[in-house]
């Protein structure tokens, strides 16, 4: 679902309605994030006009006199309301997307200009955004910028800019590269970026890609944003084997009987394509089950253990109970060996042993990295490609071009009349060390 944020300056003029009603139609926007209504009531205000054919729904809040003012619409068939929450400078809107049943939370941002009244806001929106598997989109004007770079022919703060990037990332947002434009506010000389969308950092993990753009400016002079949310399947994502797994009783024959209930015929690399699905499919549902057993299992170890424990300090342990004892002891440990593998497999050995600290930043380090690898897009005879399709075959194209052999006919080294050892010596010379040769050695 595509995302639009504009300030306008005040709703009065029909233009601006047509205007922001024709770039909804054009970029297929599903939700408009509208600033600066500078309207005290929208009693009596057109709102169809602003997105024109097909069921919507909307929030707003009220201006203060003729300052700020907020507006939302969305797409009822896209976008499923469930919460709304309001407060004089932001308008946060729950809920959920309807083709993939992701929950969802778009939040409408107009900053206050001054630094005392944004500290205010940023405290508000802290307890607001919560850092969970949920998607969040906090968009508007912030009236302040992350870096000097971001202003010309105006004052910077650093200050300011210090502590509104501090409100980022502890609230875990990310931004986008801006396309299209490089400043989002122009008023005479004065051109700064104040406008902006972020997105929470699972928007980096998960199924989705983001194009992020300045729109032209013609009814304000506030350039509209647009976020363009993309679905790019680049392929299956890599499946984590854990060594552990193997440890276990039942794991062989699951694989074995996985791969003997599988019969299909076909090309044989499809084959093989399915059957790998298959198994994978197998081996994450036997995960889970197992995963719940061992922990229930875990938890009644210790309550034996517990138990036993308590009986000792009276009596001595009958021999059925002692029995009971040790085995609970060696299941304990066994879970517990199983548990430490797989968090040294999955965060290395310096991350188990130092323990989880300071999550958000390595996370951040790790996100950051990955956005930096990711290939958006390539250009390619002078057009911008995006689809995977195209950019996977660009990719090949260009390797395959790389590793082309130049030499169509290799040297070769011949030498005629070397000695050879006989087989019988060669595989002597590999044979492993007998213990009694090691100690006729070292007398």
């Amino acid at each position: 679902m595509n995302v639009l944020s504009i300030n306008l300056r005040g709703l009065g003029c029909d233009e601006k309605k047509d205007w922001v009603r024709n770039l909804r139609t054009s970029n297929d926007i599903g939700f408009v994030m509208i600033q600066e209504t500078q309207l005290s009531s929208m009693d009596g205000v057109d709102i169809g006009r602003f997105w024109g054919n097909g069921e919507f729904l909307c929030e707003w809040v009220d201006a203060t006199g003729r300052s700020g003012g907020l507006l939302s619409i969305w797409d009822s068939k896209r976008f499923i309301f469930s919460s709304v929450e309001k407060n004089r400078y932001f308008l946060s809107i729950s809920g959920k997307l309807r083709d993939n049943g992701k929950v969802i939370t778009i939040v409408n941002v107009y900053s206050p200009q001054r630094l005392i009244e944004k500290r205010t806001l940023w405290a508000d929106l802290d307890r607001c955004i919560i850092q969970d598997e949920n998607y969040w989109i906090v968009g508007g004007d912030f009236n302040c910028v992350r870096d000097r770079n971001e202003r010309r022919n105006s004052k910077s703060v650093p200050s300011t800019s210090n502590e509104f990037n501090e409100w980022i990332d502890r609230v875990g947002l990310h931004e986008y590269s801006l396309k299209g434009r490089r400043f989002t506010y122009v008023s005479g000389n004065k051109c700064s970026r104040i406008d902006q969308i972020f997105v929470s950092w699972n928007f980096l993990n998960d199924w989705v890609n983001a194009e992020y753009q300045a729109l032209a400016r013609e009814k304000s002079d506030h350039n509209p944003i647009l976020l363009k949310v993309v679905y790019r399947n680049y392929g299956a994502k890599p499946f984590r084997f854990f060594n552990s797994w193997l440890q276990r009783e039942d794991f062989d024959e699951l694989v074995n009987s996985s791969l003997m209930s599988f019969s299909r015929e076909g090309r044989y690399d499809l084959v093989m394509l399915n059957k790998f699905r298959l198994l994978r499919k197998a081996i994450v549902k036997w995960r889970d089950s197992k995963t719940e057993k061992e922990k229930e299992e875990e938890e009644n170890v210790r309550q034996d253990i517990i138990e036993l424990d308590g009986i000792i300090e009276d009596r001595e342990l009958t021999a059925a109970e002692q029995w009971v004892y040790v085995e609970a002891k060696k299941k304990l440990k066994e879970l517990e060996d199983f548990c430490a593998k797989d968090l040294c497999q999955k965060a290395r050995v310096r991350w188990a042993s130092d323990g989880d600290e300071n999550t958000r930043f390595l996370h951040g380090v790790v996100n950051n990295r990955r956005v930096a690898n990711s290939i958006p897009g390539l250009m390619v005879n002078g057009e911008w490609v995006f689809k995977p399709q195209e950019v996977k075959k660009e990719v090949y194209r260009f390797f395959r071009h790389k590793f082309v052999e130049e030499l169509k006919s290799r040297p070769c080294v011949e030498c005629y009349g070397l000695r050879t050892v006989s087989d019988k010596d060669a595989a002597d010379l590999v044979k492993p060390l007998l213990e009694k040769e090691i100690k006729e050695a070292e007398i």
